[in-house]
């Protein structure tokens, strides 16, 4: 197997390093990964009220009494209703669970329970549940059980018992090199903080706000010869990183790789764990950790105050740095010499639109912890190009105006700072950056200044999330334009020397939640975004010299 895997990376050394970002594993994901769809499948709820994640569980997640969950639902875009992918797969699907129980379909549509059998000496059932044209909703109820059911599957029609992932997601992944499972291990929000609380692949949900197991994640990686892109919740400790290293060194194959990064987006404060950051590095700092405030000693009132490099927010900031680094000691420790930064690469993510953020991290990480190029791998931003803000609330606004939207966006605000500049009498001048303060170099400059990589965890066209015009953003997603902007954005980010470009992402719905995906029909990989994606990553990085 590992011979195997090393072969493959061989063979794919030249393509442009074009991955992407997975939708989060839940029962209305557009593109489900997995043939068993329990692996999907929401925690469980209550008989009456399915969807209201309140059963009785065990400490796996598995009820304890009578109980239902809320295996699939599908939803459709304006326009798009007839498409094949507005329903569930229609068939037979194989459902085992250990217990006894009778089974029905609770509130689904179109959905039939039969044969449903118990062995009481295995104390496994098993049975078939028909899903007919049409149906929308999938939601199983389990009653007059004993003491509950566990070990639940479903599997979809069609397919082989040993076969783990679906034909269409199998494909929709095909062409591109490393995932980020940033929204598969629910990053954002997570309240995970010791090993032991982590969900295990043998839980009653993989969607849980705990995120799925990294040995799914890892699985993923060795069987669909892909590299891995994992993150480390906030408030993993230590032993939770030294653990997860062991965990990769012993199931990940040789040949592949795995990215490692802090949380996710320490800089926003949307998401709860930047706030759980920024406190964590102010106790820090009053317990005495100058590091995070350059070198001043610092009370909880002098923080209140804002007082010289008493500074909650870049004490914050530079907690990541800090914490970073030592995640990667901790890999390093684990995984032993030579590892680091070649089969283990650890990032330094932040903000793409204010990169004196990094600049400072990583002259502090330069100051206290030493040699940047020693600890990480590379610096990892976000370069997303946005539809106008005004555009996006307009009820009248076209395809055409979205997608001139978007392309002024990208030039200016992303292209122009892919390549090594320095900020200079008012305007950015291709220049190294030579170590100073509040420069204006671009991510780009920092990393070559300090000997790593420049690279993109996310990416990609940000029409906002506004529930306007809907079906007109739809159409611009659809418009061969918009392929040729993704198309653009990444290879003039390979053609000015950066590295790898995570799009986000794969798939999702198209909504007033974003328009975030590839495609939003796993059925269709011949859309204009899908294809321009795809024709990239299976081109030579070499092809790729433009830079504007």
């Amino acid at each position: 197997m590992a011979a195997i895997a090393s072969a493959s990376l061989l063979a794919t050394a030249d393509r442009a390093p074009l991955g992407v970002n997975l939708e989060g594993l839940s029962d209305w994901s557009r593109l489900q990964p997995y043939v068993d769809l329990m692996k999907s499948a929401r925690p469980w709820g209550t008989v009456n009220a399915p969807w209201d994640e309140a059963a009785a569980v065990d400490a796996l997640g598995w009820p304890t009494g009578d109980a239902a969950v809320m295996v699939n639902i599908r939803t459709a875009e304006p326009g798009d209703e007839g498409k094949p992918y507005a329903s569930i797969k229609p068939g037979v699907y194989k459902l085992r669970f250990v217990g006894r129980a009778t089974v029905d379909a609770s509130v689904s549509t179109n959905v039939v329970i039969r044969n449903v059998q118990y062995d009481p000496v295995t104390n496994r059932s098993t049975g078939e549940v028909v899903v007919g044209s049409g149906a929308n909703q999938l939601v199983l109820a389990f009653r007059g059980t004993t003491g509950g059911v566990r070990n639940v599957s479903l599997r979809m029609p069609g397919y082989r018992a040993a076969q783990t992932y679906t034909n269409e997601f199998t494909r929709a992944l095909a062409p591109f090199r490393v995932v980020r499972f940033m929204d598969f291990l629910r990053t954002n929000n997570n309240p995970v903080r010791t090993w032991r609380e982590r969900t295990v692949k043998a839980a009653g949900s993989q969607a849980s706000a705990k995120g799925a197991a990294y040995e799914h994640a890892i699985d993923m990686g060795n069987e669909l010869g892909k590299d891995i892109w994992i993150n480390i919740p906030v408030h993993a400790t230590d032993a939770y990183v030294h653990s997860l290293a062991q965990l990769l060194k012993r199931q990940l194959l040789p040949g592949r790789v795995v990215y490692v990064e802090y949380s996710n987006e320490l800089w926003n404060y949307m998401f709860t764990q930047t706030v759980d950051n920024t406190n964590l590095a102010v106790a820090e700092a009053i317990a005495g950790d100058t590091t995070l405030t350059k070198g001043q000693t610092c009370t909880q009132a002098l923080f209140t105050a804002n007082s010289g490099n008493c500074n909650p927010y870049w004490a914050g900031y530079f907690r990541v740095g800090k914490r970073t680094v030592r995640i990667a000691q901790i890999f390093s420790e684990v995984y032993g010499p030579g590892a680091l930064n070649n089969q283990v690469r650890v990032v330094y993510a932040t903000q793409f639109a204010n990169p004196g953020i990094a600049e400072q991290v990583l002259k502090n990480i330069a100051t206290y912890r030493g040699n940047p190029s020693d600890l990480i791998y590379g610096v990892a931003t976000a370069p997303y190009f946005y539809l106008d803000e005004n555009l996006a609330a307009s009820p009248t606004a076209t395809p055409a105006q979205i997608l001139d939207s978007l392309g002024t966006s990208l030039a200016v605000d992303n292209e122009a700072f892919f390549a090594a500049v320095v900020h200079e009498n008012g305007a950015y001048v291709r220049k190294r950056y030579t170590g100073g303060d509040f420069t204006g170099a671009s991510h780009k400059a920092l990393a070559d200044y300090y000997g790593i990589k420049s690279l993109a965890y996310e990416g990609g066209p940000d029409l906002r999330q506004n529930p306007a015009n809907q079906a007109a953003k739809v159409a611009a997603n659809r418009h061969v334009q918009m392929g040729e902007l993704v198309r653009r954005e990444a290879t003039r980010w390979f053609g000015c020397g950066n590295g790898l470009f995570m799009h986000y992402s794969l798939s999702s719905s198209w909504d007033r939640y974003g328009y975030w995906g590839l495609t939003n029909d796993p059925t269709d990989l011949e859309g204009a975004k899908y294809k321009a994606a795809r024709a990239v990553a299976e081109s030579a990085s070499s092809a790729w010299t433009s830079c504007p």
